[in-house]
């Protein structure tokens, strides 16, 4: 194979044989590497490389392999073209069949899986096991482990709660084999998510959040550190402790303003703020926090837009051309979102729902607020709305 692909790279340039082997090896050698009868050294193979200006990896890695690779990497940089998830579909379906057992064939399954999150995510856990499955093969413990990740996100939003739970006590976590910063960050989330919107233990989410920070400071690498950060502060406010929860949004404060970050990392914090807000009734922060995502105009946060609106309105606070039911309207356009949000988040829609109700306001989707209240997989916020709908019914 290797052979075949010197030959194939060399005839693609238009070079000879004595072109490429002149200073590095005899043109007879050259000639038995290309027909598989011989394997040139480290040292030979890479001046080879340079000659044919390719990379060692490319003489090495099948020509679907290096064309799997560079769109992969596309397709997660920066300044990636390909913006929507149809149109990573479409450059990725081709890569789809034959199904080989290598580690970028891995990548494209675990990427198209991604891309079908809102079309089709049946399928796309269909295409994160055929990753897993790959890694698992090559021993690629990290790979493996965000193929897990994945699914069980991807379960989440499919309300397949109870598979989701089971995937994350059995998901395989090496202890011989440190995980990747980036891998280990992100298991380490999804553990808090389980012990905080599943078991309900804010403690327990505030000690592994807490182990992040520490890891994170530790290696010097701060990815997730906004949903580290917000998180430890909102689950230190939901425990009590307001003065350290204030402290650590102070911090994100402060790595705000000596870091780049995006907006996307700066408008969670501000709903985070204004979820903070909502619980102290502080019409202030509210309305801090309207006003923010107003401005950015992001789409997906009408939803968070709407729940404020109906807060403040609630409170007296006019807002301009702005009416009760047209933000309880903005909450039920969006449904499909905060559905595939956090079981909190999706609590926190339902209780403005029905607050906006004890204004008579929406009273007639009040089936539809108890039936998603009933699938909510947390005891405790299933009864605390329980009681508010009942205050609600009783008044009636």
């Amino acid at each position: 194979m290797l052979g075949e692909r010197i030959k194939q790279i060399r005839k693609q340039k238009k070079m000879t044989q004595t072109d490429v082997a002149t200073g590095i090896i005899t043109k007879s050698m050259l000639s038995m590497i290309e027909n598989g009868k011989a394997t040139p050294s480290l040292p030979a193979l890479q001046a080879i490389a340079r000659r044919l200006q390719v990379t060692v990896e490319e003489l090495m890695l099948d020509p679907r392999d290096v064309q799997m690779r560079k769109l992969i990497e596309t397709i997660r940089s920066r300044d990636t073209p390909y913006h929507s998830d149809e149109k990573v579909q479409e450059i990725l379906r081709p890569y789809l069949v034959p199904e080989t057992n290598s580690y970028w064939q891995g990548q494209v399954f675990h990427e198209y899986g991604d891309a079908l999150r809102m079309s089709d995510p049946e399928l796309g856990l269909t295409y994160f096991e055929k990753a897993e499955q790959v890694f698992q093969q090559l021993g690629r413990q990290d790979e493996q482990l965000l193929a897990q990740i994945a699914k069980v996100y991807f379960l989440f939003n499919l309300k397949r709660t109870k598979e989701a739970y089971e995937l994350i006590e059995i998901m395989d976590v090496p202890r011989e084999i440190p995980l990747a910063p980036k891998t280990y960050l992100k298991f380490q989330i999804l553990r808090v998510l389980r012990s905080s919107m599943f078991d309900d233990h804010y403690a327990e989410a505030i000690a592994l959040l807490r182990e992040g920070v520490q890891y994170m400071r530790e290696q010097d690498v701060y990815y997730h550190v906004i949903s580290f950060q917000r998180f430890l502060g909102l689950f230190l406010y939901l425990e009590g402790e307001v003065e350290q929860s204030q402290r650590e949004f102070d911090r994100l404060e402060q790595f705000f303003a000596f870091s780049e970050t995006t907006a996307v990392g700066r408008i969670e914090v501000d709903l985070t703020k204004g979820l903070i807000a909502i619980f102290e009734n502080d019409t202030n922060g509210m309305q801090i926090a309207w006003e923010n995502l107003v401005a950015v105009a992001i789409d997906d946060a009408k939803h968070y837009i709407g729940q404020l609106e109906v807060h403040l309105l609630v409170n007296g606070i006019e807002l301009p051309n702005q009416t009760l039911q047209q933000s309880v309207d903005k909450i039920w356009e969006m449904q499909d979102a905060w559905l595939a949000a956090s079981g909190f988040d999706q609590a926190m829609m339902l209780r403005t729902l029905v607050l906006a109700m004890q204004q008579g306001v929406g009273q007639e989707r009040l089936e539809d607020v108890q039936r998603l209240k009933d699938e909510l997989q947390s005891e405790r916020l299933r009864d605390e709305i329980e009681r508010e709908i009942q205050a609600l019914v009783n008044v009636q």
